[in-house]
Formats: C-alpha cells, structure tokens, sequence
C-alpha cells in the first residue's frame, strides 16, 4: 500500500503532509509495531462548539498520541508572525481537557511535533544563530532530512513520560478522535498498519429504521458490506448484551476476517461465526441419510441440498439445535453462494435475518443466480422483497484501480449487466454507477510461466508485506513451494480456486492464461465474473 500517494490523492496540493506521512508510516512498519492510527485532517470540537483541524493525527497504544503540524514553508523567517508552537500546543491542550473531561484522568502520553519537510537541517541552523530562543523547542521540530534519515526520525516518538491506556481506554480515546458531525458530512479516511479505512455515516446508516425480519443489503466487492455487518452486531450488543447472533459464510478464510473485524468483542459468546458446511457439522445434519459420503463433490451437493427430503432434514435439525442454542439474529456474507433453500429454512425459523449479497460474485455454477432465489423459492410461498433491499455504490478498498480494472471487465458481462438493471443497482453501468472513492493501485502483466523468472520476481517483492503466489493447478502450486519459494519472505503458495476470502498486499498469479482458457472452455456463462475474482 502506497499510503503517500493516497494521502495525495485525497488532500491535492499539499506534498508536505503527505511526504510526513509517509516517514512516519515506514518507520512505523519497520519497527514492526502493533496497530497504529493515522488521521489526516482530524478535527477537535474546543469548549465553544467550534471545530479545530489538525494537519496528522497518530494514535498508538504504546507510544501515545502525536499531534503533528506539518508547515511546507521554504524558509523560517515567518515563524514570529504565524507561529505554529502556538497553535499545536493549543491543539494538544484542547486533546489533554477533552480526554480528562471523558475519563477523568489522561492515560496516555499526548505529544506535538512540528515538521518542516521544505526546509534543510542546514538552513534552520542559520535561522536558530539568529533567533536562539526557538532552540528550546527543537526536541518538537523535525525538517526535510530528518524524513529521510531513519535514525533521526525515530527520535521523533521519543517522549519524556511514559503512561499506556489500558485496552478499554485507548478504544474510549479512538472514538473521541472521529468528529461525529464530520462524519455525518464526509468520508473520513483513517490509515492503520495494513491498510486504509474509511468511516462513512451515509454507509454505516444503511442499517437505520431496520425493527426485524429480513433485509437484503447488495453490494459489488469493496463497498464495505463486512464492515456494516460488524457495526450492526456491535451496536445491538452494546444496547442489549445478552442479544445472540449467527453470522454465515461461505468458507474459512471468509470467516477468520470476519472474525477479526469483530476485534475483541468476539471473544464474547453471543457471537457464533461459521462456514456452511461447518454449520451443518455442528447441527449434525445428515448428509448419508440423503446419499451423500466423501465421494460427492460440492455441486453434487448443492443439487441435493435443494430437494424435499434435505430441506426437511436442515429444518429438524436447525429447529433442534435452536432449542438448545437460541438465536435472535443470522447475518449472512455472500449470501449468493449459500443453498437457497436453506438460507429460506433460517429465514423462517429465525424471521430476524440480514442477507449481503454480490451476485456480481457468483463464481460457481451450482450456487444461487440472485437473491430472489431465496424469497420466490419455487418450494416456498413467495414473498415479495418491496423496500426490503438496500444498494451499496462506493467503493472503499484501496487499490481501487484494481476494483475499477474489474467493473470493465464486467460490464463486458451482459447477464450481469441485465440481472443488475432489472434489479434497479445500475441505472447506466458498473463505472458510471459506482464511484470508487481512492483509485490506487497497480496491476503489471509479464510472462512468469518459467519458474525462474518467477523466482526473480518474488525475490524482489518488499521484505515485511505479505504476498500470495496463485497457480492453476495443485502439481503447480507443489512445485512453487519446492523451488522457488525465496527464504525471509512471507509469501503462501495456493491454488486459483481457492482465494475467496483470502487478501494480501502482492498477488501473484501464476499461468493465469491456462486457468482462463480452461473456465471458457468450461463454464463459459460465468468467464467475466471468474475473471475479475481472480
């Protein structure tokens, strides 16, 4: 992630910050680090209502909070007549009262920096010879080669008292750093350790009015549909904790992310995250009863799963395993590639349920077409969907060159283009109709098909990233972790098939043109949708 050219991208104009912004992150990385919390552009309410905006804001467990002043002049000679110490004390004054005010005490350490990243080292030296009672403030002053000397810079977070908030403090003191009125007006963007967030009321409120049964929230990849699903369980927990949820997916890797983004609240027992089939496991559902064993591939399940006698079986015992694990919510992630009958049973049994869906994601051929599937189910009454789905338009995820680059892969798909016009998501197309918030991001085409080559260019991937290495087949993806595997790099080596749910800072695909002309020679229907997933 190249958070300097995303910085740029959102505050045009202003290259100081985002060279500042980018020193501190690297050493940050470097250091290795937990979690940590950039805010460009915060904002802080003073005692009178007014709202004052900080130029980088950081926050980190351990180190404390920096308030940071970034002045891209080209000399010093103006510092008398608009002195940044002042207004960057101010800010730190007005963090210090706002938290004691909150909690009572101050549990970490609040720090200010002033960053001239226009102006030498050599430079500041003549103007501290002529204007010495500025020296006393050096220890807070960094400039432009301080940005590029490692050593030096990490004198930056030097600090002369050391105070850690617990766990339940620093939470406390994240949330207060989110100008809530801001975030009622704009997207604010929020750059941690591995990634960019992004805090959107008009996204998170899609949930607002919802009193029970069902709703359906649609949405294309990187529009943030885990992030609303998280907010939503974590919101009902803190009003009623004893509230118990079931959040479904589609496999493993979808959900461990899932339940990361619940943070610690998932240590919490009222929270059950589970793949399908492991759901079907744990309710002892019956799959011999039906003539399935290990043979039966998963297609040959689906078709099963959508007769009378496995709908009954899911039924009876989704039914008994409620009467011993009640359940008041079922949040379910890709909901497209669930069995559709059963997802109707859950509805049914549960009525309180949220379906995400991308039908745009249907890789697989035996798994349902649309949500409709579920509601006008041809083993079920109908039931109709009026005002019961809501779309999701932006697009979060950085890069988002890469989102976009899909969406004109897709709108070559007319199926999807015609199911999603007919469902009233797109009014034109995928890039008239979504807007991708940060467009960033690269994707470079070369001819790696010989292991060399490829080793080549792993062993040139950045040291601390990690990086996913895609093959079309299982002998291929052997071989990889044979040969070619670099050592000190944290690389994992898997099939094509098998990335849904997996994310990584460097993909590579390796004999992506076989693995294609094998889906069109195959499964011609869903080529584009398989294309872009990959």
């Amino acid at each position: 992630m190249n958070i300097k050219s995303i910085f740029s991208k959102i505050f045009k104009g202003e290259q100081g910050e985002a060279d500042v912004l980018e020193a501190i992150g690297k050493i940050l990385n470097q250091k290795g680090d937990g979690n940590y919390y950039l805010i460009p552009k915060a904002s802080i309410d003073d005692p009178a209502g007014s709202s004052r905006e900080i130029d980088l804001l950081l926050l980190h467990p351990v180190l404390g909070i920096y308030v940071i002043e970034v002045k891209n002049w080209s000399d010093l000679e103006q510092m008398d007549e608009n002195n940044p110490y002042e207004q960057v004390k101010i800010y730190q004054r007005m963090l210090l009262a706002k938290i004691e005010s909150e909690l009572k005490k101050v549990p970490i350490n609040v720090e200010y920096r002033v960053i001239f990243p226009s102006i030498s080292k050599a430079e500041a030296s003549k103007f501290y010879a002529k204007n010495p009672s500025y020296l006393n403030l050096k220890n807070h002053t960094f400039f432009k080669d301080d940005l590029t000397d490692e050593d030096i810079f990490a004198k930056f977070f030097n600090s002369s008292i050391s105070t850690l908030p617990n766990k339940k403090e620093f939470l406390k003191i994240s949330e207060m750093l989110v100008n809530q009125s801001r975030l009622k007006q704009k997207i604010i963007p929020i750059i941690t350790k591995d990634e960019v967030m992004f805090f959107d009321h008009k996204q998170l409120s899609i949930m607002n009015g919802y009193t029970g049964g069902f709703r359906v929230i649609r949405g294309v990849a990187g529009t943030g549909k885990t992030m609303i699903l998280a907010n939503f369980v974590a919101n009902r927990l803190e009003r009623d904790e004893n509230e118990k949820f079931l959040v479904l997916c589609f496999n493993k890797n979808l959900a461990q992310n899932i339940k990361s983004c619940f943070g610690d609240k998932f240590i919490n027992k009222n929270i059950a995250v589970y793949p399908i089939m492991s759901l079907l496991k744990r309710i002892e559902f019956d799959e011999s009863k039906l003539g399935m064993d290990e043979n039966t591939n998963i297609s040959q399940k689906y078709q099963i799963y959508e007769s009378d006698e496995a709908i009954a079986e899911f039924r009876a015992k989704f039914k008994a395993h409620l009467a011993k694990h009640p359940i008041d919510y079922v949040l379910c992630d890709e909901t497209q590639d669930m069995p559709a009958g059963f997802m109707r049973v859950i509805y049914e049994e549960i009525k309180d349920c949220i379906f995400f869906i991308d039908e745009a994601q249907k890789f697989y051929t035996y798994t349902m077409n649309n949500i409709a599937d579920i509601f006008h189910h041809p083993k079920f009454e109908r039931i109709d969907m009026r005002g019961r789905v809501k779309n999701l338009k932006n697009v979060y995820r950085t890069p988002s060159n890469i989102a976009r680059c899909a969406f004109e892969i897709l709108q070559k798909d007319s199926a999807i283009n015609d199911y999603y016009k007919k469902s009233f998501y797109l009014n034109q197309d995928f890039i008239s109709d979504i807007q991708c918030i940060l467009q960033d991001g690269s994707i470079k085409l070369a001819e790696l098909d010989e292991f060399a080559d490829l080793k080549k260019c792993l062993k040139a991937l950045p040291n601390g990233e990690t990086s996913v290495v895609l093959s079309n087949s299982k002998v291929a993806v052997s071989a990889i972790k044979e040969s070619v595997l670099p050592e000190g790099k944290n690389v994992e080596v898997l099939t094509i098939q098998s990335i849904k749910g997996l994310e990584a800072q460097n993909v590579i695909i390796h004999n992506f043109l076989p693995f294609l002309q094998t889906i069109y020679k195959n499964e011609r229907a869903l080529f584009y949708r398989k294309f872009t997933s990959y």
